[in-house]
């Protein structure tokens, strides 16, 4: 039988669920919660909201109706405090929760200080997210990254290894936001990834798929929001040390050529060997907290590194240089956070955020023989100071100015830098490429470059600074939130092909042209009789670009009933990218996103909510996009038949041209005019989303929820390379074209776009209307359809868990700004829509497609001193495609652009071969567990051992999908495995926690 103070707790609980919608409708800080409620019989009362960290005090009035809300609240426990008549009548405990609301209400009953629990279903949101606590995190056995947070959301996937990153929604890794304590903190050259911040730093994150509000914007992803620990009032301190041990690491599988059918040179042959690398990681990590002043002024700093050392090869079997074919690398990633907070008064806040991000890289590279599988002693060279380093400074400022005002002002600032030095490298020593199938037997073919692909240019960095002003307003009913912000970024980046230029060896039907415009190898002579030819490939992108992005939003939650709330916004964004001179070449003004959110509490009791979100959201282009299109980029191939080869520099020799230096774009080096960049009247990239969902309480112990979920990419900003529609309009309007070499140019394709270009070459400027039927390019397509369903068990009786399954498709001619099937994360820049030929069969499943996604996590207290954790995802695999060269058919005068492009197309041995059509990757199973110890005997030290990958499934994420090498021959790698799931590997960790 419950004794009659439980009694009372039970019925303070019951009405905290069966009043939520009591409460006037509140405005949400991206960085902080709201607490909200009723109070019953109490005329004149005032709301006192306590932080019980670090005593900071908020006093709210109640209105006539008994109604009253804290918006700006930090997140974290307060103690909510009815004052009647001057004294302290109630008093409830909540917690809360960053973007999300909470109730604490008090009844008619006698006076008693209890917990409240948070109700079971948070009527007063209508966004589409989670939110996970550090207490949760840190019992979860996952990667300690964002990205390890990200994958227990719904609706989110892992990025194709070949790029990285995170999709949400079926949206490409690029179209994410992420934010810490209000800054936003996205990359800005790439826009993959984010700064990253001690781990044991996080206090909440965030994970919004959409549905978000107005305040959001820059992503047509998914939005990342973090905030992070505070001190308290009371110091405290502590440890954290793991090691991830290469003893208990299994071993990662080689990889093998695959099966072709047509090289039975290579065909199953060991590629690279990888049984006997070799991982161990060491972290470590402490922190300490606690008031400088007491309830005025508080301090938390958390400084981490992280150390891998890594053995392994590093070169594949048919490199034609092993000497540098095993590396020793260490990586290591030093990192710190320092936060203060200072409580001027109780209306006036001030916190200021500092996060050091690094990242070290030493390798050592020594020699190897497949023969033996051995490797050597002998140094060749390396890598030192390889990584990234980066800065962030937050300021912010909230004041509660009245009851019903609250202002918020940020100011912050990144740099980011990129030092780099290559050992052995030698600058003026090309690069040599020759596949097995393409070397001339008899001839020795060498590499003596050490380094491969591409360097980076000297200086590289990227900067941002930002200003964000927001004001909050309650007025009656309606909670109003305004709010602007600036952004002005800048990047010095770019590359080269690391010694200059590359060679690169092919072997092809002696009859069959090398490219657009190119002669066969027939005709050149030499080897050429028999199909051998080479490319020399000359690339150097390189720029001082910046961006200036700007918005403005206004936001109302009506609360139009007790049961229904509409949050109704509209945003307005805009952005202008400049080149290396600082000269616009791409802007946009009036990106206008409207939004529309409705929560429906259809019993009046928290038991079952129904909800809608209706929005637009759009889509800046980062700084890299002017590499290409606003600077004087390189990228030639010259082509050439030959008579023999260099056993020392691998060049060849007896060269015969088989034509003029041949770039698909243009790019020869030439710095381009910014007005001739991009479209005259180019739209912003944007798409539309329509979510409709219920979440219910089912029981006191599970809460469960649907959600259906429709996307539509609308509009995009990719280039364009097709000269033939402007020749066309030339020839119809009589205007003299024939000085004009077409480059690639921004536009929106299958869209009508105007052009301002000089054709003849005299510096006059024409204007050039093209329809969509002129361009003839097909409207992106890009649509995501998805069932999200959950139940959840709140922590209570010592556990908690949550069971979460997506079934979604992703579906279309676009997976966004890179095409991560094929590696290319030229943002904006793709092969896609650069010709109409390029787009046959391209509609299909795109990448980010998972047909079936489960993900369940929780954990388990079994006494005070034993708990258990577990995590397991299993996602379907992604679409595989078969990318080959433009059929005989489709190109017989060989002057199809397509065909310039080399494998690049949805055909495969002449025949179409559709996005998608080819199967799909096997379905990727990973379940992590783990155990941890807290000995009653050492108070505040916990043991913990975490096992990832537990049935060790290697699975296969991505394959390589391109089919043909040169012009008509099978590629010896096409369908090799190019990214698997990582080995099972075990983490065993130690923390001690001390508070004073």
């Amino acid at each position: 039988m419950k004794s009659p103070s439980q009694r009372v707790r039970l019925t303070i609980i019951a009405h905290a669920l069966a009043t939520a919608f009591a409460a006037p409708a509140f405005a949400q800080s991206n960085a902080t919660g709201t607490i909200f409620g009723q109070v019953a019989n109490c005329n004149g009362a005032s709301v006192v909201l306590e932080n019980t960290a670090n005593g900071a005090r908020r006093t709210v009035s109640v209105d006539a109706s008994g109604r009253y809300t804290a918006n700006s609240m930090q997140p974290g426990s307060y103690k909510v405090m009815l004052v009647c008549d001057g004294s302290v009548t109630r008093a409830l405990e909540v917690e809360a929760l960053i973007g999300q609301g909470v109730e604490a209400s008090f009844e008619a009953i006698q006076a008693v200080t209890v917990t409240s629990r948070r109700p079971t279903i948070d009527v007063s949101n209508t966004n589409n997210g989670a939110v996970f606590t550090a207490r949760q995190l840190a019992a979860l056995p996952i990667a300690q990254s964002l990205s390890g947070i990200i994958q227990l959301a719904p609706g989110t996937t892992r990025g194709n290894s070949r790029i990285g990153g995170d999709s949400f929604g079926g949206a490409g890794v690029t179209e994410n936001a992420y934010y810490i304590n209000g800054f936003p903190v996205t990359n800005v050259y790439r826009q993959i990834g984010s700064t990253t911040l001690p781990f044991f730093a996080i206090g909440q994150a965030q994970i919004l798929q959409g549905g978000y509000s107005a305040e959001f914007g820059r992503s047509t992803g998914g939005v990342v929001n973090i905030t992070t620990k505070s001190g308290t009032n009371n110091w405290e301190a502590g440890a954290i040390l793991q090691y991830t041990p290469k003893a208990l690491r299994a071993a990662p599988e080689n990889t093998y050529y695959p099966q072709t059918g047509v090289h039975p040179k290579t065909d199953g042959k060991l590629l690279t060997y990888r049984n006997d690398d070799t991982f161990n990681t060491v972290f470590g990590s402490a922190y300490v907290g606690g008031p400088l002043v007491k309830d005025k002024l508080f301090m938390f700093a958390n400084i981490e590194q992280e150390r891998q050392r890594s053995s392994y090869v590093s070169k594949n079997s048919d490199s034609l240089n092993k000497s540098n074919g095993w590396t020793e690398r260490e990586a290591r990633t030093p990192r710190y956070m320092v936060k203060l907070d200072y409580n001027i008064s109780d209306d006036h806040r001030l916190e200021f955020t500092q996060i050091h991000d690094e990242n070290k890289k030493t390798q050592k590279n020594f020699g190897f023989d497949y023969a033996t599988l051995q490797r050597n002693n002998v140094r060749t060279g390396g890598t030192t100071g390889d990584g990234a380093i980066t800065n962030d400074s937050i300021l912010k400022y909230t004041g509660f100015l009245t009851d019903k005002l609250t202002v918020t002002a940020l100011a912050g600032r990144f740099k980011s830098t990129y030092p780099q030095s290559r050992e052995g490298y030698q600058p003026g020593i090309a690069q040599i490429n020759a596949p097995p199938n393409a070397r001339v037997p008899g001839l020795v073919y060498n590499n003596p470059q050490t380094i491969g692909g591409t360097v980076q240019v000297a200086n590289a960095e990227d900067k941002q600074s930002t200003l964000r002003l927001d004001l909050e307003y309650s007025l009656g009913r309606h909670a109003l939130r305004v709010g602007i912000d600036r952004n002005n970024v800048s990047s010095i980046n770019g590359s080269e092909l690391a010694g200059g230029a590359s060679w690169n060896y092919f072997k092809d039907n002696p009859d069959k042209r090398v490219a657009t415009g190119q002669g066969t190898p027939a005709s050149g002579g030499g080897y050429g009789l028999q199909g051998y030819y080479v490319s020399k490939y000359l690339q150097s992108d390189s720029a001082a670009p910046k961006t200036d992005q700007s918005a403005q939003y206004i936001q109302d939650r009506w609360q139009v009933t007790d049961k229904l709330l509409l949050d109704l916004g509209l945003r307005n964004e805009q952005f202008t990218n400049k080149n290396s001179f600082g000269e616009s070449y791409a802007a946009q003004r009036h990106m206008l996103a409207p939004r529309l959110g409705a929560a429906w509490d259809v019993y009046g009791d928290s038991r079952l909510k129904a909800f809608a979100n209706l929005g637009r959201y759009h889509l800046q282009i980062p700084t890299s996009v002017a590499l290409r299109l606003a600077g004087n980029p390189v990228h030639i191939d010259n082509y050439y038949t030959y008579t023999g080869v260099d056993p020392a520099t691998g060049i060849p020799t007896g060269l015969v041209s088989l034509g003029a230096p041949y770039s698909p774009g243009n790019e020869f080096g030439k710095a381009k005019d910014p007005r001739q960049v991009a479209s005259s009247n180019l739209g912003a990239t944007y798409q539309d989303e329509l979510a409709l969902g219920f979440e219910a309480a089912v029981s006191p112990q599970y809460t469960a929820g649907a959600k259906f979920t429709f996307r539509t990419l609308r509009n995009t900003i990719e280039d364009w390379c097709d000269g033939r529609p402007l020749q066309a309009w030339a020839k119809r309007n009589n205007v003299d074209a024939s000085k004009y070499n077409m480059p690639c140019l921004l536009i929106n394709p299958g869209r009508d776009n105007t052009l301002t270009l000089d054709l003849a070459g005299n510096g006059q400027l024409v204007a050039i209307p093209l329809t969509a039927e002129d361009i003839g390019l097909p409207k992106v397509k890009r649509l995501y359809t998805a069932l999200d369903l959950f139940v959840e068990h709140p922590l209570r009786n010592n556990w908690y868990g949550k069971l979460t399954y997506t079934l979604s498709r992703s579906k279309g001619n676009m997976e966004g700004q890179v095409m991560s099937d094929i590696g290319q994360a030229d943002i904006a820049a793709t092969t896609s829509f650069d010709f109409p030929e390029l787009m046959d069969y391209a509609n299909g499943p795109l990448p980010n497609d998972h047909t079936h996604v489960i993900k369940a996590y929780g954990f388990y207290k079994l006494n005070e001193e034993w708990s258990l954790g577990s995590n397991v995802n299993i996602v379907t695999g992604a679409p595989k495609s078969c990318i080959g060269n433009v059929p005989t058919a489709q190109n017989p005068d060989g002057q199809n652009p397509g065909a310039g492009y080399g494998s690049s197309v949805f055909y495969c041995d002449q025949k179409p071969a559709p996005r998608g059509s080819l199967g799909r990757m096997p379905t990727d199973l990973r379940i992590a567990l783990n155990a941890t110890y807290t000995p009653r005997m050492i108070k505040g030290l916990s043991l913990k051992a975490d096992v990832f990958n537990l049935l060790n499934r290697q699975t296969t994420m991505a394959t390589q999908p391109v089919y043909n090498s040169g012009a008509d021959s099978v590629s010896a790698f096409y369908g090799q495995v190019l990214g698997r799931a990582p080995e099972r590997q075990v983490r065993l960790s130690a923390e001690y926690h001390h508070k004073f």
